[in-house]
């Protein structure tokens, strides 16, 4: 008994001491470049609750010195690093300057790449959304976010991910929320899908913005992509599953434009030149979408000729990381921007007789908006209202049955006034 007492005290005090060593492992400390420390090693970001395997699961973590305050806590951005499909999270700590920059990174390393669409490894169909044996990317994320917080780490939340890993970006900014604070998101060579609405275990699970809050896009592919096509469609990556389909990367941005309140009929266009060391010909064009509500970006680089590997590409002899932390910088720095054009004086007309007016009963819903946005009025829907008319609120009623002068689905029966018969003496007959 006493041996059994010596031996449960001696467990008491191993538990006691390995909590106090995982506590103060998990205050933030910067580390030197090249030498991330594993956050996963030393906190519980792995755990089976989001269907991983724990021999497989690692988060590494790469503070600069810069980032740290007196303090402990830190007001750098904080970037997570999502390798592509069969890739790994080794070279980040190499590859990503978060040192020369200034920022947080954050290398997961995914099991057999992310669970964004079939995978073989998967044990259960797409539409399970109940499974746990099957990774949930969007806990994992939210889990890894809501450590650092208790770490020290308050700076905003971004992504950069590449195929695969562009796939997850384009997810967690569609999840976008209180678990995932995401600000932005750099999606290297891959759009949204078009469907399925849902795929994977979990709630952090939309495929299409869904979150409430802005989300600032920079997004990058190739036109002659044949892994994941640029017109959008079924890919091959999706293992024969039509069920999972691309959106075209024009629309796929037109989406996230809509959805940040840009403005999506109106972009700016301009050629741009590209490195041919990732393919290509060596033009591109640039999209960006002005005007997004709370200071957003929305930009998009189309590269003529570049594969699958374009997200490597230099443009106008600027290399693709600088470009990714100048949109990182420029959303730290976001603030409304100016109007693209200012409005322009219009000559007074004329008065004209008035037209003839639509029912009373036609007017538009002034509580309704769409279901990714309070923004998405209808008056938001009548600037647009070719695409914006097929939007739904939370409840399922479409703008253009909320919103009918914005989308011109009044009843358009005349209603010209009752001709009132003559009420003088009759006519001799």
């Amino acid at each position: 008994m006493k041996v059994h007492l010596l031996f449960s005290s001696s467990c008491g005090v191993l538990a006691i001491l390995s909590l106090m060593i995982k506590e103060s492992s998990a205050l933030l400390q910067s580390n030197g470049k090249g030498s991330p420390s594993m956050l996963s090693d030393t906190t519980d970001v792995c755990s089976s609750n989001q269907g991983r395997t724990a021999s497989r699961c690692e988060v590494e973590l790469d503070v600069p010195a810069s980032c740290v305050d007196e303090d402990g806590t830190s007001s750098c951005p904080v970037v997570f690093f999502l390798h592509g499909g069969g890739g790994g999270n080794d070279g980040f700590k190499r590859s990503s300057d978060v040192h020369e920059n200034d920022v947080i990174g954050v290398y997961p390393q995914g099991e057999s790449g992310w669970n964004t669409g079939p995978k073989n490894s998967n044990e259960c169909d797409p539409d399970d959304f109940d499974c746990s044996s099957d990774p949930d990317e969007g806990a994992f994320v939210a889990s890894i976010i809501s450590t650092l917080r208790d770490m020290g780490a308050n700076g905003n939340i971004y992504a950069i991910g590449s195929s695969n890993g562009g796939a997850l970006a384009n997810r967690l900014g569609s999840n976008a929320g209180n678990s995932i604070p995401i600000k932005g998101f750099v999606a290297l060579v891959t759009q949204l899908l078009s469907s399925p609405e849902r795929s994977g275990p979990g709630v952090l699970n939309y495929n299409q913005p869904q979150g409430s809050t802005p989300v600032s896009v920079l997004n990058v592919m190739g036109k002659a992509d044949g892994v994941i096509p640029y017109e959008g469609g079924p890919s091959g990556v999706f293992g024969g599953d039509d069920s999972f389909q691309l959106y075209p990367a024009i629309e796929s941005m037109e989406i996230w434009s809509d959805y940040n309140g840009c403005d999506t009929g109106n972009p700016i266009i301009e050629a741009v030149t590209t490195g041919t060391e990732t393919g290509g010909d060596g033009t591109g064009t640039f999209y960006r979408y002005p005007n997004c509500s709370n200071g957003a970006i929305v930009e998009h680089y189309a590269i003529d000729g570049g594969a699958h590997n374009a997200g490597g590409s230099s443009f106008n002899d600027i290399s693709a990381r600088d470009i990714q932390y100048d949109f990182i910088r420029r959303c730290e720095g976001a603030a409304p921007p100016e109007p693209t054009t200012a409005p322009e004086p219009t000559a007074p007309t004329p008065p004209m007789p008035s037209p003839t007016l639509p029912p009373q009963d036609c007017v538009d819903d002034l509580n309704w908006h769409g279901k990714f946005n309070t923004i998405h009025t209808c008056d938001f829907v009548a600037s647009n209202p070719s695409r914006r008319c097929n939007f739904e609120s939370t409840d399922g009623i479409p703008a253009s049955t909320a919103c009918k002068v914005a989308c011109d689905t009044c009843d358009n029966t005349p209603t010209s006034p009752p001709v009132t018969p003559p009420t003088g003496p009759n006519p001799t007959l």
